[in-house]
């Protein structure tokens, strides 16, 4: 049987503001009086990408690929070496990694583009609308890029900047937790935060910057809350209390929901508020909430390297994945599924000067699965099985622009892609999981783990009672 492991790439939130709690339904929050968005500075997490740019400009991507920064021909008076460090997002409202760019203190001859991919799962429904760009400065106070650009379709916000600092992309108005796993009976306390900037205390931090000063505050709204669209949810979705002055607590049910996870929903009306030149009105934010049992959770990493040859390098590309099983009345379902398909990590030893096109769905990719089956114990108080078949999907690896320096020195250099490749490999390999089997009992197990240039790791562990 073939394996693989998952690595859960945890999104770190500092959350050092005060909370704007919606109450109760049709209840009106007061306001107060806004405090400045300070906040300590984020540290590194995860792996930097760095590229030597001439006057030409060109683009480089964090190693995610969430974050593309945009050099246009001219901005560089000499060859400089630019780089992108993930970092912890301390920035409120943030959301994923923010992103320190160097060298600091850089000068600009023109402004460079900064573009970030963001998850849609992220920022569902009105959310979107209320996406921002924001940086810190070394006072630890963030400000809001004020002009930028938003495509729910390609899904990237993205902005002129002239220096480089810590950078992140944050909603205005935001519903914490996003998204959570709670075991059944157990209970979760709801929050909406808010920073926003305002025009009359507009204070630039140099006069090429269009910057405001981020604040934290409260402002009035009514709302009405719901559970898998029921109000004040029930005994099957679970209920909400809405009685508290300042949380809206969330009881699971106690068995997991046919329409799992549960969609926890709070509709802000008679509420205008003016971003970024839109006024908005009746908000609808929501946070999933993963409903539990007794469930078991397969992590999966694969790492692919592969030998482009003496020009062009190799190519080495991590993949991360996952997906929770839950057992319920002897039969079994996948109740949640994490597919990265953005590289977690990619790495390149070699001549040329490399930039991700595509990131590609990876060599793990979970479609669905066409067989679910419980096989029960050899013996009275023996340990069942779970045995699953996965549906067909091909492994797409990252679409990559090669720039490279001509052979025997000579000559121009010339450009090429890894689209053969991608093609090649999308037709030959399958992602995984393929299929699984393990066995529904306490504790962690590797079900398999082999190396070499494709490596592949796969655990199995059950579900905490607290998460």
């Amino acid at each position: 049987m073939k394996k693989q492991l998952f690595i859960i790439h945890l999104f770190v939130f500092t959350l050092l503001f005060v909370s704007v709690n919606v109450s109760a339904q049709n209840n009106t929050a007061e306001d107060t009086t806004a405090k400045l968005a300070i906040t300590e500075a984020g540290k590194p997490a995860g792996n930097i990408t760095e590229k030597k740019f001439s006057k030409d400009g060109g683009t480089l991507f964090s190693g995610d690929g969430s974050l593309e920064l945009i050099i246009p021909s001219g901005a560089l008076s000499k060859n400089t070496n630019i780089s992108i460090q993930p970092i912890t997002n301390t920035m409120p409202n943030g959301n994923g990694q923010a992103y320190r760019l160097e060298p600091s203190g850089i000068q600009f001859q023109k402004p460079v583009q900064l573009v970030f991919h963001y998850n849609p799962e992220e920022s569902a429904d009105s959310a979107q609308l209320l996406l921002g760009i924001a940086m810190q400065d070394i006072s630890g106070q963030w400000y809001s890029l004020n002009k930028f650009t938003l495509d729910t379709v390609a899904k990237t916000i993205g902005g002129s900047i002239n220096h480089f600092s810590d950078w992140s992309n944050f909603n205005a108005i935001k519903l914490y937790p996003s998204s959570a796993r709670l075991k059944v009976r157990k209970q979760l306390t709801l929050s909406i935060d808010l920073v926003s900037s305002e025009d009359e205390e507009l204070v630039p931090l140099n006069p090429t910057d269009d910057l405001s000063p981020l604040r934290r505050r409260r402002i009035p709204w009514t709302s009405t809350w719901r559970a898998n669209e029921i109000i004040n949810g029930n005994a099957v979705v679970g209920k909400i209390d809405v009685g508290s002055k300042t949380t809206v607590t969330y009881t699971a049910p106690a068995s997991v929901p046919t329409r799992n996870p549960v969609a926890i929903t709070a509709e802000l009306k008679g509420l205008t508020y003016k971003y970024k030149g839109r006024v908005l009105r009746e908000l609808r934010l929501v946070s999933n909430i993963l409903i539990y049992d007794d469930a078991y959770e397969v992590k999966m990493i694969s790492i692919l390297e592969g030998d482009a040859g003496t020009v062009l390098g190799t190519v080495t590309y991590k993949d991360t994945g996952s997906f929770v099983v839950s057992l319920e009345s002897g039969r079994a379902r996948i109740i949640e599924r994490v597919n990265r398909n953005i590289p977690d990590k990619l790495e390149y030893t070699g001549k040329c000067e490399v930039t991700l096109l595509k990131a590609g769905s990876g060599n793990i990719n979970i479609l669905g699965v066409n067989n679910i089956k419980v096989i029960p114990p050899a013996s009275p108080g023996g340990i069942s099985w779970i045995e699953i078949d996965f549906k067909y999907s091909p492994t797409i690896i990252p679409l990559l622009n090669f720039k490279c320096p001509p052979v025997g020195g000579r000559g121009p250099w010339y450009t090429n892609t890894n689209e053969m490749a991608r093609t090649m490999v999308a037709s030959i390999m399958r992602a995984f999981p393929h299929t699984v089997k393990f066995e529904a009992k306490v504790g962690k197990v590797v079900l398999i783990e082999v190396g070499g240039l494709s490596y592949f790791k796969m655990t199995v562990e059950q579900l905490p009672d607290d998460q």
